[in-house]
This record gives structure tokens, C-alpha cells and sequence, in this order.
């Protein structure tokens, strides 16, 4: 999720690796190595050695203003203690509960035509459309802060929409500061100062809001048996009593999460409107197993919903691309040499780049129909581990994963239960840029009847 490569489009080093093969070296502007690599050899070497491989040298200088130090921003100790603090937050207890997620839900399918009229469903799921903005930001919200949609105390510096909007506008500033790099002070100031700003005071006063309810208990045992659940802030204010400690935590776990579920959920729509067999299946089982389906045990275990998630995450990977700083001079296992199976040095302050779109394609893997849409060969394949990789690998591998899951299963199930005809309204192929996650810039045209 990085943003070095500016708005490239998604295919642009697939095209490379089937031109160079699966390691390569491209040459930079500013002077620094670039090394591209697919080969699962090297891929373990990077993701899974914090100690040679890092994001603090290309991530920290330009983002710590607005969001300080944390998983995404930092290497060693701070890194370790920050993923440390979050993983909590992510305990079923906290990820398993669809009561809100559910109302939200309704409320997106109350706005969906029933006339048979084209609809573009992402900007319902990205917020870009004012009217549907609330549908995926309060359920965020919620999962963060612990902000509803009733009205918010008259106390708090501004409403949850102004936060959201200063929130993208600084995200929008750090994303130029990274690309500009070393040159980052050349970037635009006074509207960048303003929102992050915004979006300190916003979460300071649900930090303190937080410290308030330190004397629950996190995810401990009710009277009933079931289990208590907080929100992250909550569950963060009960371990440290530092406030822009726990801002940078929320801000990091905001962009983490930022279009993440939206983002799969509009891909895996864009593809069932294309691969109508595979929507009434999915109806059908859908409808068979009736209401019992609808929680986390039995969606996780829903082998053809899961089967479909996976196959559009191999496709279109929310975050299609990443990379890693060398931190040390080391080499990587294969790439060198005429054959490409020799080790090659890296030198510190290299960056490695690593294409899942890419990645995703081997048809040694995947098949010779390894670019078509086929949620059946994830019933004969099973990729090795850095083969197919999703939600990352090694170390920082992402804490959201079975959370992104669970919400998208449940949103993709409840639109099949709801709609028995799902069309496609837009012949135009998918098409992503390389942003901080890859959507589709033709959007998710469809028609739901």
C-alpha cells in the first residue's frame, strides 16, 4: 500500500515480468535501486526478515506528522509494540458481531433500484457519492471509535463527516509527501496542516472519551457467559494513557482499512455480474441455508462464498502491489545470473517491489486459465505460502484479514439472499491504478433485480 508508484496502472510490471522474468532491476531517477521480484524464494527472503527489509526509510519522514509512529510507519521495537497493542482489537469477540454492520447494510440495499435501472454500487461502498457516504464510514467508525449514527455530543470538535473529510484530505497530503520524497517540503502546507490537525482533535476527544470507560472490562466474561467487546480505542486506552500514542495507532489502523472491504466487495460484484452461473449458485445456497448462515462461524465455513473471495482477491488484490527498504546490504536467494536462479546482492537503502497482481498470475500455480475468473480451482489448487498473497505475508502480514473477510462475505451473501438477478451494465474491463488500493476506475455498473 505504498504510493511510490504514483498512478501507474495496476498491469504495468506484469508486463515487465513477462518480459524480464520474475526478478529484475529497474533504474531510478533519484539514484536508488529498484529491484521487481514474483519468485516465492524471494518473497520470503524480504516479507519475512524484519531485520534486512523495512518501510520506516520511505514511510516515516513523510507520514509521521499526520499519523506518528506505528505498524505502518516504524521498523524493530516500536513497530513490534504497536502490532502488540493493536492485535486485541482484532479478537473474534470484537470482529464477529454483525448487528451493526447488518443495519448498514439494509440501509445500502433500501437505496439500490429495483426498477431494473443501471447502478454504479461503488461509489455506495466507496462513499464517493454525498447521499451514500455513511454506508461503509460508520461501520468503521464504529469498529474504531465507537461512534454511531445517532447524534454525536455536542462537545466533540466537529461531526463524524467532517472528521471523515479531513481524515482523506490529509491522507491526500501524506500520499504527496511520500511520492515526493526527499523534496516533500515542496508540497502544499497550509490545507494539509489544517486537516490533520482536524483529525487530531477529533480522536484526542475520544481518547479521552475512552479513558473514561477504562473500569470495563475488555472482552472479558458477562453474567451471561458472552463476551464483552470494545472498540479499538477502548481496547487501546486500557493499555497506555498516552493520547497521540493512541491517535497514531487509529490513524494508522484507518488507512490500513481505508476501501479495504469496499474495495473486495465491489471487485467480487464487478466479477459475478460478468460470470452469471456462479451468482445463482450462490443464490441458491444462499437461500438454503436461510438465516442460520449470517454469522462468523458459518460464513467462514461457506466454501463456495469463500471460494469466490478468494479467486477475486487472486485476480484483482486490494493492495496489488508493496515494498520494502533495505535496511541492511544482503542478497536475495535467486535472479541473477542468465538463468535468474543465482543470488543477487541488495544494497542498503535499495527498495524492492513486489507485484500480487503478478504474483496471482503464475500459471504454474494457478493453471493455463490463470487469468480467467474461476472460483472452482480453489477446490484442486493449494498455493504454497508465497504464492498467494492477499493480506501480505511474513511478520506484517494484515491483523484485518478475517475481518475484511467476515464483513464482505456478509454484505456479498445478504446481496444474493436480497437480488435474484445480478447483470453486468458496462463491457468495459477492469481497470485499476496504482493508489493506496486498487479499484476499479470504470467503477461497478450493474444492474440488481
Amino acid at each position: 500500500m505504498d504510493f511510490v508508484i504514483g498512478t501507474a496502472n495496476v498491469d504495468w510490471m506484469n508486463r515487465y515480468h513477462v518480459r524480464y522474468g520474475s526478478t529484475f532491476q529497474l533504474d531510478s531517477l533519484f539514484g536508488k535501486t529498484r529491484v521487481m521480484t514474483i519468485a516465492p524464494e524471494n518473497l520470503q527472503a524480504v516479507y519475512a526478515n524484519g531485520k534486512n527489509f523495512g518501510i520506516q526509510p520511505h514511510r516515516l519522514h513523510a507520514m509521521e506528522y499526520f499519523c506518528g509512529q506505528g505498524f505502518l510507519t516504524t521498523d524493530g521495537h516500536t513497530w513490534q509494540n504497536s502490532r502488540r497493542m493493536l492485535k486485541p482489537s482484532f479478537a473474534k469477540g470484537n470482529i464477529s458481531d454483525f448487528t451493526f454492520l447488518s443495519r448498514e447494510v439494509e440501509s445500502l440495499m433500501n437505496k439500490i433500484p429495483r426498477d431494473g435501472s443501471t447502478v454504479d454500487l461503488q461509489p455506495l461502498l466507496f462513499l464517493m457519492a454525498v447521499a451514500y457516504r455513511r454506508q461503509f464510514l460508520n461501520t468503521s467508525l464504529h469498529f474504531l471509535l465507537g461512534v454511531d449514527r445517532s447524534p454525536e455530543s455536542e462537545s466533540a470538535p466537529c461531526t463524524a463527516e467532517s472528521f471523515v473529510g479531513a481524515f482523506h484530505e490529509a491522507i491526500k497530503g501524506t500520499g504527496i509527501r511520500i511520492m515526493l520524497g526527499r523534496f516533500k517540503g515542496l508540497a502544499p502546507k497550509k490545507q494539509y496542516y489544517t486537516a490533520c490537525h482536524l483529525a487530531h482533535e477529533y480522536l484526542d476527544y475520544y481518547v479521552q472519551q475512552a479513558f473514561e470507560h477504562k473500569s470495563y472490562s475488555y472482552a472479558s466474561p458477562s453474567s451471561t457467559g458472552a463476551l464483552k467487546t470494545r472498540n479499538m480505542i477502548q481496547g487501546l486506552a486500557s493499555q497506555t494513557d498516552d493520547v497521540k500514542y493512541i491517535r497514531s495507532q487509529i490513524l494508522q489502523g484507518m488507512i490500513a482499512s481505508e476501501e479495504t472491504t469496499a474495495v473486495l466487495i465491489s471487485n467480487t460484484i464487478f466479477l459475478l455480474s460478468r460470470h452469471p452461473q456462479y451468482w445463482q449458485q450462490l443464490r441458491d445456497q444462499v437461500r438454503e441455508q436461510g438465516e442460520e448462515l449470517f454469522n462468523f462461524e458459518q460464513l467462514s465455513k461457506f466454501v463456495l462464498l469463500q471460494n469466490i473471495l478468494s479467486e477475486s482477491l487472486r485476480l484483482y488484490p486490494v493492495f496489488s502491489h508493496m515494498s520494502r527498504t533495505c535496511l541492511n546490504d544482503t542478497t536475495l536467494p535467486i535472479g541473477g545470473g542468465a538463468d535468474q536462479k543465482q543470488p543477487i546482492l541488495i544494497t542498503q537503502g535499495a527498495n524492492v517491489f513486489t507485484s500480487f497482481y503478478t504474483l496471482h498470475r503464475d500459471k504454474s500455480v494457478f493453471g493455463p486459465d490463470a487469468e480467467s475468473f474461476a472460483p472452482e480451482r480453489w477446490e484442486r489448487i493449494h498455493p504454497a505460502q508465497w504464492e498467494y498473497l492477499p493480506f501480505g505475508g511474513g511478520q506484517r502480514a494484515c491483523l484485518g484479514k478475517e475481518k475484511v473477510l467476515a464483513e464482505a462475505a456478509f454484505v456479498v451473501a445478504r446481496l444474493a439472499q436480497r437480488f435474484e438477478k445480478l447483470e453486468s451494465e458496462d463491457a468495459r474491463p477492469w481497470k485499476g491504478k496504482m493508489r493506496l488500493s486498487a479499484k476499479n476506475l470504470n467503477g461497478c455498473k450493474v444492474c440488481l433485480l
